[in-house]
């Protein structure tokens, strides 16, 4: 004598619905905007047009963005099923269900908003939310001419990668970076290997490595950091050291 509906059945369109209707696109209100902007120079006409004038072009560039996972993830809190556990016997009824759902919250996000939306979005007292671990996303870090931090990462992105160009970005990753609010408020997260996109698929999956040349090129990242940090001024205009 089965319920119309099980836990299984409930919970599943909870979730379900959630895949459905991801956060909002909140591209522009954090440091991504400022990465095309800054590096409008480097596309060719007319993306260097597009680039350079988001203030008109911005809706068309965030719904381009959210076709693909990984640039999907520059402009939104992202959503991601994890784990779903429930039932005990195939002629078991499961009193419970339960299922946790990763979220990799936005710069422009709080996790009150978040929780909220989830709410808003399952619409079924019958689910009962919990925050398993949380906190907030780190403050925007400067990226100012003036930010000695900054300028100091770009300058040896630029030395090692052969003047490659920079720009702010968000880091799609969580890091313990965290850890050091309480020592200054120029918090950086780089990754100085160059990824291809076969690589994407290899985080925290099946076969997840980096190749000989891209740990070098790590090595090669924090000696000439190491070395460019040892100044009391604000890097200037680029050069390119002639020996690493």
């Amino acid at each position: 004598m089965p319920p119309r509906e099980t836990s299984i059945g409930i919970l599943s369109a909870a979730v379900s619905r959630l895949e459905k209707n991801p956060m909002p696109n909140l591209f522009g209100e954090g440091p991504e905007r400022s990465m095309f902007e800054d590096l409008a120079g480097e596309f060719v006409f007319p993306l260097n047009m597009v680039m350079a004038n988001l203030w008109l072009f911005s809706p068309i560039v965030s719904r381009i963005l959210e076709q693909t996972p990984s640039s999907n993830a520059l402009v939104r809190t992202t959503t991601a099923l994890t784990m779903f556990d429930a039932g005990i016997k195939s002629n078991v009824i499961p009193p419970t269900a339960r299922a946790t759902v990763n979220f990799r919250l936005h710069p422009a996000h709080t996790v009150e908003e978040v929780v909220n939306i989830v709410r808003n979005t399952i619409m079924d007292e019958q689910v009962v939310l919990s925050v398993v671990s949380a906190f907030d996303p780190l403050p925007v870090s400067p990226y100012d001419v003036e930010n000695f931090g900054y300028q100091t990462l770009k300058h040896t992105i630029c030395d090692v990668f052969s003047a490659a160009p920079v720009g702010p970005g968000v880091c799609v990753g969580n890091t313990d970076s965290r850890h050091f609010v309480n020592l200054t408020d120029s918090i950086y997260r780089f990754n100085p290997i160059v990824m291809k996109p076969e690589d994407l698929s290899r985080f925290h999956g099946v076969n997840e490595r980096i190749s000989k040349e891209g740990f070098e090129a790590v090595v090669q990242f924090y000696y000439q950091l190491i070395q460019n940090s040892d100044s009391e001024k604000v890097p200037g205009t680029h050069h390119i050291p002639e020996e690493l």
